[in-house]
């Protein structure tokens, strides 16, 4: 539960407090050295600085739930398309987190990667720039996806809403800080799933941005 608190309500800057619960922060991993010190059993990792070739050791982490490549202000991430695609050849078998933020060197390109990985039911891709809306369409093919958070992504229009709508198994997307995402098509998109929590909370947002 602990996951799903950090997903839709705690600050970014929090994640990790939240995720670890009882106040501890998932353990940071900026190389595979760190990785390998870890116990198997570990659960929940923040990994923003990990390299290209500090992925294939996440292997030694099989029952990892969660990877938060998170950080505000903390400088750009040190992978690319070739680490996400080695996490994904990895068949991690319980993971279902994926949490990304500030980061300009995820494209649509990254989200054809990311949509490989079929165990993942919530992806979180916080002020990423480059994300359009050729990059939904991507994601609305990811069969266990559920829950998605797009806050901050610019490049991203109510076209995209469109290509998300064809998926029928969403639960909860937010859109707040989308500047060219419509008040108007996120109602929409409620409609076509009524039972499913649709918001552009730009409030939420500008508190969020604001606070850090």
């Amino acid at each position: 539960m602990a996951a799903q608190i950090v997903k839709w309500f705690g600050a970014i800057s929090c994640v990790g407090i939240l995720l670890a619960g009882c106040g501890k922060w998932p353990p940071i991993t900026n190389n595979k050295e760190d990785i390998l010190r870890l116990p198997v059993s570990t659960k929940t990792i923040r990994a923003r600085f990990l390299h290209d070739e500090d992925f294939a050791s996440l292997s030694h982490l099989p029952q990892l739930e969660d990877i938060s490549f998170s950080g505000y202000k903390a400088g750009p991430v040190n992978f690319s398309d070739k680490g996400l695609a080695t996490l994904v050849s990895l068949e991690l078998p319980h993971l279902e987190t994926l949490f990304i933020d500030r980061c300009t060197s995820v494209t649509d390109s990254s989200l054809i990667i990311i949509s490989r990985l079929k165990t993942v039911t919530f992806l979180g891709l916080v002020a990423c720039p480059r994300i359009t809306d050729t990059g939904l369409r991507t994601l609305a093919t990811m069969p266990n996806l559920t829950e998605l958070d797009l806050r901050g992504c610019i490049n991203i229009t109510d076209k995209g809403l469109e290509y998300l709508a064809v998926k029928s198994n969403w639960q909860r997307i937010e859109f707040g800080g989308c500047s060219q995402v419509t008040f108007e098509a996120v109602t929409n998109l409620q409609r076509h799933f009524p039972n499913a929590k649709i918001k552009k909370d730009e409030k939420e947002w500008s508190y969020t941005t604001s606070s850090k």
